[in-house]
């Protein structure tokens, strides 16, 4: 509808009229995320800083290292399927409540998604560890944190 604004200009506009705030949370973008990635990751931090009174812009704290934490647990959850202790993800799931990722990437990571692929052997010693790292998911981690 031609009234309604995007969460991105509703992000942007908050973030012009607070410009201090819009500085230090953008220091906390990594390397390798895109712009769809750290857009809703930024809002997941920008939600939730309420929840953990502690952290203050510019201060470090371990709220904030566990806020920061969360985000990225929720970002690897959204967008490279990952999952954690149940304890874990509902605890992501309720702090990202309401933001919503347009085009997000879908995954079988619940039990049922993941039994439905069937069963397979056992692959024999070394095998194990080369089928981890030819993982999509690891391959996209691991390149974030290349140093050629």
């Amino acid at each position: 509808m031609a009234g309604e604004r995007s969460k991105e200009d509703i992000v942007a506009e908050y973030l012009g009229q607070n410009p201090h705030l819009a500085q230090w949370v953008e220091t906390f973008r990594t390397y390798c995320e895109s712009n769809k990635q750290w857009s809703a990751r930024r809002e997941f931090i920008l939600r939730n800083m309420e929840a953990f009174p502690t952290v203050e812009p510019g201060v470090p704290s371990s709220s904030l290292d566990r806020l920061l934490s969360l985000s990225m647990v929720w970002a690897n959850h959204v967008f490279l399927g990952c999952s954690y202790p149940q304890a874990v993800m509902d605890k992501i799931k309720d702090m990202g409540e309401g933001i919503v990722v347009e085009d997000a990437p879908v995954h079988k990571t619940t039990k049922d998604g993941i039994l439905a692929r069937g069963k397979r052997s056992a692959p024999a010693g070394g095998q194990i560890i080369r089928n981890i790292f030819q993982h999509d998911a690891v391959q996209q981690h691991l390149a974030c944190y290349s140093y050629s």
